[in-house]
């Protein structure tokens, strides 16, 4: 190992398969889900609708007035993340608190309907209130500002990839000095944007999506956030925080292939993979397993399997997509903390969702739920405009 990883000392999350860390990962054992029509979330012009997988309307109603419902998912799994490490943010008030958030829908569509009125040649009551909200809002800053923070914060927009550039960047935040303890993640809600932007790119599924099938059909959006505090080993000393994980590495690479198609080499893919594996200082042998991207659509799935064959040969592959669905910019900070979970419990779930193997591939995700003795996982994230990132996450005792 090259280096000590950074200590994550507390997770929190929610989604359409459970509404905390650990329930989240029951849903991914059991595939309990919550998967229906968005009626009433979205108002499309299309004919036929697409089933997405969201949380409970009791969530959604606890959100306060005048705040983003991705805003509000974030918030909320973040105070699972402090609970869980047993230290509050008013604890770390006068530390060097960074906050990182990765979203796709919280940073540019939500004054959707102000854009509509200004189409149609009017505006509503509230218009000039919510485009001011739209060019002044960072969803790491009001994280920042709602905690009470004064270290840097980012909000990062790669799309697809967001929430893993996110755990990695504050891996190296840490890592510089930069932070004493930063607060990570993803969160994003159903939204009009990309749910007619995935019918339009026909990658759309109108069944609860297949990941790594011969038949797999395509993409179901999802909503939800996971957040993750990462702490320095001087912090974790000082409040005596007992380590749930480890951020080991972090790779990024863009390849610019296509604005929304992946590059069927996997070009970028390979070389964000193999970044993350050498700042861990592992190899795939090393490796328990690699928490997959899995969106089910032809191309993307086609990608990975590219990259995992060239790299990642005879590591067993978990897609996580069939019980939480595509949460977009939260996609790669919920499938981390189930990663962690799976390591902490020793045990890999399923690939819900899979129903036969697809030859072109090359290789076959777990299909049942299996006992793991390896310390250390690979979660990967490809994103539009080529974006790809991976990180290397080990358990609670990966250094004994």
């Amino acid at each position: 190992m090259t280096a000590r990883g950074v200590q994550i000392a507390g997770t929190g999350c929610l989604c359409a398969c459970g509404l905390t860390a650990e329930d989240c990962f029951e849903g991914a054992l059991s595939g309990r889900a919550r998967f229906a029509l968005p009626a009433g979330r979205v108002e499309s012009s299309y004919a036929a609708s697409y089933p997405v997988f969201m949380l409970p309307e009791e969530v959604l109603q606890k959100c306060p007035p005048r705040q983003s419902v991705s805003l509000f998912f974030f918030l909320e799994s973040a105070r699972e993340a402090f609970l869980q490490a047993g230290v509050s943010p008013q604890e770390l008030a006068s530390k060097r608190v960074g906050v990182i958030v990765g979203t796709s829908v919280d940073a540019s569509f939500h004054c959707f309907n102000v854009y509509k009125n200004w189409r149609a040649g009017h505006t509503a009551d509230g218009d000039a209130e919510r485009l001011a909200h739209y060019f002044s809002s960072s969803t790491a800053q009001a994280v920042s500002r709602r905690f009470g923070f004064t270290g840097p914060f980012q909000t990062v927009v790669t799309a697809c990839a967001s929430g893993t550039d996110a755990v990695g960047l504050a891996k190296s935040w840490i890592d510089s000095g930069l932070c004493d303890a930063v607060l990570c993640g993803g969160a994003d809600e159903i939204n009009l944007i990309p749910y007619d932007g995935f019918i339009r790119l026909l990658i759309a599924s109108k069944e609860r999506c297949r990941p790594f099938s011969k038949d797999r059909a395509g993409i179901n959006i999802g909503e939800g956030a996971a957040a993750l505090l990462l702490v320095s080993d001087a912090l974790a000393r000082e409040f005596s925080l007992t380590p749930k994980g480890y951020v080991l590495g972090y790779g990024n690479a863009c390849d610019a292939f296509h604005p929304t198609a992946p590059d069927p080499e996997a070009k970028g893919l390979k070389k964000a993979i193999s970044f993350a594996l050498s700042e861990a200082g592992l190899s795939a042998g090393d490796l328990a397993f690699v928490n997959a991207h899995g969106t089910a659509s032809q191309a993307n799935d086609a990608a990975e399997a590219a990259a995992f064959n060239a790299l990642l040969s005879g590591v067993p592959v978990w897609g996580s997509k069939g019980v939480t669905g595509h949460t977009l910019g939260a996609a790669g900070a919920v499938e981390a903390v189930l990663c962690l979970q799976a390591l902490n419990r020793r045990i890999l779930p399923p690939t819900f969702g899979f129903t036969r193997a697809d030859e072109a591939l090359g290789f076959v995700p777990v299909t049942r739920a299996d006992e793991i003795t390896k310390r250390a996982a690979l979660s990967d994230s490809l994103a539009f405009g080529g974006c790809n990132a991976a990180v290397v996450l080990g358990a609670e005792d990966y250094y004994g």
